[in-house]
């Protein structure tokens, strides 16, 4: 139970970077720290750093070294980055509002279940 809830809260790590960048630039271990606070799951940094590698490679965000007491990659969040995560945030909002409703609040939903009468 524990693996399936994990699988399914990396799933969403595509879209809480892209939404951690829209915020502010952020180097890697600041974003590990903030999707384990935002999910309380211990994220595995080597999975996020290959998961921000990959992001880049797509073109939705961009790493640089900073110079700040220590080198660090910081990364942005491109034009391409914005325009998913515009996406993404509509599909949230629009499609699968019902569903988390339905899974939040299940008194509120107006569907009566299978094999009731």
């Amino acid at each position: 139970m524990v693996e399936i809830i994990r699988a399914f809260l990396n799933g969403l790590n595509i879209i809480v970077i892209l939404w951690l960048l829209s915020v502010k630039p952020r180097h890697g271990y600041e974003i590990i720290k903030e999707i384990e606070r935002l999910t309380g799951v211990n994220s595995n940094p080597s999975a996020i750093y290959s998961f921000l590698h990959s992001l880049e490679e797509e073109g939705l965000i961009l790493g640089r070294w900073i110079m700040e007491k220590k080198a660090r990659r910081c990364y942005f969040l491109t034009a391409k980055g914005e325009r998913l995560l515009n996406r993404l945030k509509s599909l949230f909002n629009k499609q699968l509002r019902v569903f988390t409703e339905s899974l939040m609040y299940p008194s509120r939903s107006k569907r009566p279940l299978t094999g009731s009468s």
